[in-house]
Formats: C-alpha cells, sequence, structure tokens
C-alpha cells in the first residue's frame, strides 16, 4: 500500500518478529515526539515491541485508514500455533496481481486451494473434505477489487473495517436526482407563472420592434441570474452545514479543494440547463400569443401547454409519493427493530471489558455483586451483539456431520441475567462438578443436528478437537447477533471449559435495578471498583441496550436523512402545484366571472376548478404505488426480519398530499371566486 512513512523503512519495518509501526498520532500521544525509531512499546501483557516506523498523517479516505498500531503478524503467537487451521478465518489476504495477470485464471486457481488446505484441517479434526460439503457447507476464496470492498461486501464477514451500503448511496443519489428534477419542473412552472403577469409588457415589446433574439436573451437572462444567486445561496448553506451534516451522520466530511471544483463544473453546467430550459419555454409561450390579444388580457393557452403542464405536475407528485413512502418504510422497518422480541433481556445490563486485566475475574466480579445497585454478575467471554466465538462440532454419534457452532463460555448466573428461556434440562449449577464439560444448545442448534427439544436430548454429546461435551440443556433462540442476520446454531460453555483454547475470560456481565438513569450511577461505582483491581489500567464498558441501538444507527440516519429529502420535496412540490394553479387560475378569470354571473356559487365553481388537481394526484398515485412498493420490498430483502408492506405506508402518503394539495388548490380557487366579476369582465 501507499502509505506514507515519516520515519523508518517502509520495505523493512516489518519484516522482523517485535516490530511495530505507529501512526502520527500514537507516536505524538505515547511519545511527544516524531523521530522515535528504535525507541520501545509495551504492551499490556509485558511483551515489548521495537518502533520501526511512523505513519505520516494521512485523510481519512480509506478503507484501512484506521491505523494506530501496526504489528508485525509474525510477532503474534497465536497465528504461529494456527496457522495449520484454515477455518480460522480472522484475517483479510490482500494480493497485488501482476499487471498482465487474469484475474479469472487466477480465481480457477483460488478455487482449488479450499479442498487441498481445508481438507487437511478437517482430518486433524476427525472428519473429512467430503463429508463437510455432504453437510451442506461451502468453504470459498474469492477475490475482490480493492476499490469494491466498501460498498460491496454484502454478507462477507471477515472484513477489518465497517463498510457502507451501496443501497443506501444508490438511494440517497437517486432521492438528490428526485429533488433537481423537481426543482426544475418547479422553476419552469413559477417562471410561466410569473411571466403571463407581464404579459402586456412582452407585447409592447414586440409591437415597437422588439427582435426573437432579444426575448430570448432576456428571458434566459433572468432564469440564469435567479439561478445563479439559488446557487451561491446553497453553496454558503453548504459549507455553513458540512459541521452539522458530519454530527448528525456521524461522519468526517470535508470538501477538498479538488471535490470544490468537481461542485463548482456541475454546478455551472446545471446553472445554465435549468436556465436554458426555464427561460425557452416561457420565451415559447409568449412568441405564440399575438401582441393584441396580450393587451386586452386575451392570453390563452393550447392543450399541448396544458398536457405540459400537468404532465410535469404528475411528474413531482410521483416522486414525492416515492419519497414520502420510503421514508415511513425505513421508520416502520426501524421502529420493528427497537421493539423486537429478541428472546432476552438487553435493559439495564453492562458488560465490563478486559476484566483478566483485574488479576482475578471471579473475584473482581464477586466484588461488583456487593456493590449498591446491582442485581447480580456473570463471568463470561462474549454476550449477545458481542459474539465472535465459533467453531466445527461433530455430534458423537456413528457417521454424523459437522456442523458449526457459534459460542460463548459462561458461568452459573449468565442465562438468568439475560433471562434466556430454558426448553429442556437446566442450567449450569456448581453441585455439579462434571459441568465444565456440558454444554448448552440453542433450539437451531439442536435442529440442525437432527435431535428433537426434549428429555432425549439431555446426556447426548457433541465433540470437536478441543474435547467432548455433554448436553445438559436446551434455550430457547434468540438473536444473539442484530436482527439483520437469522439465528444461527449456538452453543454456550461453561467458563472452565476450554473450547477455545484456554484464553481467559475477558468480561463480566453487570445486571443492575431500577432504570437507565440507576445505570449511570452505578457505572461510577464500578469504575471506582475496577481502580482498586486494574490500577493505571483504562476502564472500558459496555451498556448492551447502547449497542443494540448502534448496530441499527446506519438505518436511523439514513432514515433522517430521507426525512429531510421528503420534507423538501413535499415543500417544492407544494410550490409547483401552487404556480399551476396560479397560472391556471389567471388563465380562467373570466370563465369563473362568467359562472358567477350567471349563479354559480363560490363552492361549486371551487369544487369544478380543484377536482382536476385531484385527479391528478390519483393519477401520480397510481403510478407511485408499484414503483415503490417494488424498490422497498428490494430495501427490506436486506432484514432477516422484516416489516410487511401494507396499505397504511401508501395510504398516509396520499392523504399528505391530498390534504396540501386541496389546501393550496381550494385556498387559491376560493380566493379568485370571490372577485368581483366586474373588474375580470369590464373589457369585453
Amino acid at each position: 500500500f501507499s502509505f506514507p512513512l515519516a520515519y523508518g523503512d517502509q520495505a523493512t519495518c516489518l519484516d522482523n518478529p517485535g516490530s511495530v509501526v505507529l501512526s502520527h498520532e500514537t507516536a505524538q500521544k505515547f511519545f511527544g515526539e516524531q523521530d522515535i525509531i528504535g525507541k520501545v512499546l509495551t504492551m499490556d501483557d509485558g511483551e515489548s515491541f521495537k518502533i520501526t516506523g511512523v505513519l505520516a498523517p494521512i485523510e481519512n479516505n480509506s478503507y484501512i485508514d484506521d491505523m494506530d498500531v501496526i504489528v508485525s503478524l509474525n510477532s503474534i503467537e497465536r497465528i504461529k500455533t494456527s496457522d495449520w487451521n484454515w477455518l480460522w478465518t480472522m484475517f483479510e489476504t490482500f494480493i497485488m496481481l501482476d499487471e498482465n495477470a487474469d484475474p479469472q485464471l487466477v480465481q480457477k486457481k483460488l478455487d482449488a486451494l479450499p479442498e487441498q488446505h481445508v481438507g487437511q484441517t478437517l482430518k486433524v479434526m476427525g472428519y473429512t473434505y467430503e463429508d463437510y460439503i455432504a453437510a451442506g457447507k461451502k468453504w470459498d476464496l474469492y477475490m475482490q477489487p480493492f476499490p469494491d470492498i466498501y460498498l460491496q461486501s454484502d454478507g462477507i464477514y471477515t472484513i477489518l473495517n465497517g463498510v457502507g451500503d451501496a443501497k443506501i448511496v444508490a438511494a440517497l443519489i437517486g432521492s438528490a436526482i428526485f429533488l433537481i428534477i423537481l426543482s426544475c419542473i418547479n422553476f419552469i412552472n413559477l417562471s410561466t407563472a410569473q411571466f403571463t403577469t407581464r404579459a402586456q409588457d412582452v407585447a409592447i415589446r414586440k409591437i415597437l420592434g422588439g427582435s426573437r433574439t432579444g426575448f430570448i436573451q432576456r428571458f434566459f437572462g433572468e432564469s440564469f441570474f435567479y439561478c445563479l444567486i439559488a446557487t451561491l445561496l446553497a453553496f454558503g448553506a453548504l459549507i455553513y452545514s458540512v459541521p452539522s451534516i458530519n454530527q448528525s451522520l456521524g461522519t468526517n466530511f470535508n470538501f477538498s479543494g479538488a471535490e470544490y471544483l468537481q461542485l463548482f463544473s456541475f454546478s455551472i453546467v446545471l446553472i445554465i440547463l435549468v436556465s436554458a430550459i426555464s427561460g425557452f419555454y416561457p420565451f415559447l409561450f409568449f412568441n405564440a400569443f399575438k401582441p393584441v390579444s396580450a393587451m386586452k388580457g386575451e392570453l390563452r393557452t393550447g392543450k399541448k401547454g396544458v398536457r405540459l403542464r400537468n404532465g410535469m405536475l404528475v411528474v413531482q407528485y410521483v416522486l414525492s409519493f416515492l419519497l414520502i413512502i420510503g421514508t415511513l418504510t425505513i421508520y416502520q422497518q426501524l421502529d420493528h427493530f427497537m421493539n423486537a422480541d429478541l428472546g432476552f433481556e438487553k435493559d439495564n445490563l453492562i458488560t465490563i471489558e478486559n476484566a483478566d486485566w483485574t488479576g482475578s475475574t471471579e473475584e473482581f466480579a464477586n466484588e461488583l455483586a456487593l456493590l449498591e445497585g446491582v442485581e447480580g454478575t456473570s463471568v463470561c467471554d462474549a454476550v449477545p451483539m458481542l459474539i465472535s466465538n465459533g467453531d466445527q462440532f461433530t455430534p458423537d454419534e456413528p457417521d454424523a456431520g459437522a456442523i458449526p457452532l457459534n459460542y460463548a463460555l459462561a458461568d452459573e448466573a449468565y442465562l438468568d441475567l439475560l433471562d434466556i428461556e430454558l426448553l429442556v434440562g437446566r442450567a449450569f449449577d456448581k453441585s455439579y462438578a462434571t459441568d465444565t464439560a456440558a454444554i448448552i444448545l440453542n433450539e437451531t442448534a439442536a435442529r440442525t443436528i437432527g435431535w428433537s427439544i426434549d428429555e432425549s436430548i439431555l446426556d447426548k454429546r457433541v465433540k470437536n478437537w478441543s474435547g467432548t461435551y455433554k448436553v445438559v440443556g436446551v434455550v430457547q433462540d434468540f438473536n444473539f447477533w442484530s436482527l439483520h442476520t437469522p439465528i444461527e446454531p449456538f452453543a454456550i460453555f461453561h467458563s472452565d471449559a476450554k473450547p477455545n483454547g484456554g484464553y481467559p475470560l475477558t468480561r463480566v456481565l453487570v445486571k443492575s435495578f431500577g432504570d437507565q438513569a440507576d445505570l449511570e450511577a452505578l457505572k461510577d461505582r464500578i469504575e471506582a471498583k475496577w481502580n482498586e483491581f486494574a490500577p493505571n489500567r483504562p476502564f472500558e464498558y459496555t451498556v448492551l441496550q447502547d449497542r443494540f441501538e448502534r448496530s441499527y444507527q446506519t438505518e436511523e440516519r439514513f432514515g433522517s436523512v430521507m426525512s429531510f429529502f421528503a420534507m423538501l420535496t413535499i415543500v417544492i412540490a407544494s410550490l409547483g402545484l401552487f404556480g399551476i394553479v396560479v397560472f391556471s387560475l389567471e388563465q380562467k378569470l373570466k370563465e369563473i366571472g362568467v359562472r358567477k354571473v350567471l349563479g354559480a356559487s363560490v363552492s361549486s365553481i371551487v369544487m369544478l376548478f380543484s377536482k382536476g388537481y385531484i385527479k391528478l394526484l390519483l393519477i401520480a398515485f397510481a403510478i407511485a404505488v408499484p414503483i415503490g412498493f417494488y424498490t422497498m420490498d428490494i430495501w427490506l430483502s436486506d432484514f432477516e426480519y422484516r416489516i410487511n408492506l401494507g396499505v397504511g405506508v401508501f395510504a398516509v402518503a396520499l392523504i399528505i398530499l391530498l390534504v396540501i394539495s386541496l389546501a393550496i388548490s381550494v385556498v387559491q380557487t376560493t380566493k379568485a371566486s370571490l372577485m368581483n366579476p366586474a373588474e375580470v369582465l369590464k373589457d369585453e
């Protein structure tokens, strides 16, 4: 990679064991100076590393830019001891192809590696690669171009950093395009409505010999001026709002000079395009009228002009419907997430991280249990939303195939604190010395193996390279990851078991009495106890409810942006409708006057002229419904637990625009109907 070093040799800095490269910020944090090559950094386990490089400051624009400390891979003992295990997929591997290489040919060679190497790993575990494939598993290697990782990694679990969502990016770009189209249509409609009030001025200029070129320049010039002013205001608003956008979306976005230049170039093209369209259309509009008719106020538009304006209004309605439908669907799905039954209790739970730093995790947990406000504690290595353990296990039966099990190690209090329901059997119990070799399965694991969820499952066994474990219970399925993914086979091992090779348990789960405010006060008491056990060590914790909410932060932020877009769309569409209503009523003032002279009531006139806009709204609704249903069904397909799109979302969208449209058309038509007929008929 091309990340530059401020100090050190980029080619050799990570060659030797015990080598470490620091980021620019980390070097300043620990040493206060930059030229620190050869100095020593001691890790939390007491191991020392020699500093061989310092990164130069880098912009946050790379998938792998989150680098504080880079340790040479050959320094990590667990990597050396796990080198034989091709099922230990904890890493991404980056390769640089020869410039003349054929990626498809390289991929074919990669396809042959799993059977060769994974097969050897599986033999150590007691079964064959063929058994693995026959059990419905797969183990594939495939290549992905580096620029595609951030937005094209859906369904990939082994990723170095967080990634984005291509569908969300596409939706935001589409919404922005919608707004541009709406704005262009709106500007044309409002420009036309504005210029009709100046028809006599145009007529006089034509009578006095005004040229067609002069009219084009005038209309285009005025449109260009309006667009230019609007663009300058937009740039000012953009610069002012970037900090607020970063804060609300959790981003660190800053415009560079090149990006400003791109925006400026795009804006110039947009200004010219919108100015040309919105200026040229009024010119054609006025050019079609005779000056004498214009002087007498006899402006009339043909059927083509009416169809064009109505068509543009329908487009505005359709785009408005789509954005409102999208926003409502996102919020319904988010509400479904927040209120879903996860199968465990997430409230009033806090996890203390790195508990092994205390010297005695069990003693530390026992001390925490005595604190005011603590209902109970549990020593474990994983809690829902923070589970990363997994391995292959085989039922201890003839011809049984292996299944993958995600798992946690926990003590006897774990199930009670999380309020996970036992369906069969029992939880771990200190009175059973053999529980160190016991296992508790979830429903999905039992069904995947093929066992019935009843008393017959008790005392059955599963095994892998670490040993054989007896089933003592089955718990109800619960979402140990987010609701984006289905529930997979899961197991709970006793805290003294060693299915992970005997690594120490690093977490203490604490449940508090009371509400969230009590939990905040409890954290201070827990930190004070931490400082007694692990002075000079950072106190780190996770509130389970907060972790749960953060897992849906992307959808929440997406919903906020879509809400803003939808609100803008409604405002723009309303202005567009206002312009068309005003324009149409100006064309029909004499008709309204005649109807009033002949005895028509204000209400009948309002009803007559308003129903045309309601008809256009219903046409747009009929177009938007199938499009909105199709697009939102695609978006919802990413969620394992999703809402069903009902009529409610579409009905609310219709009601919102129906109320706004009726309000605009009724108010303006009523205003026109209340005019004195003598004023509009006096030139006849």
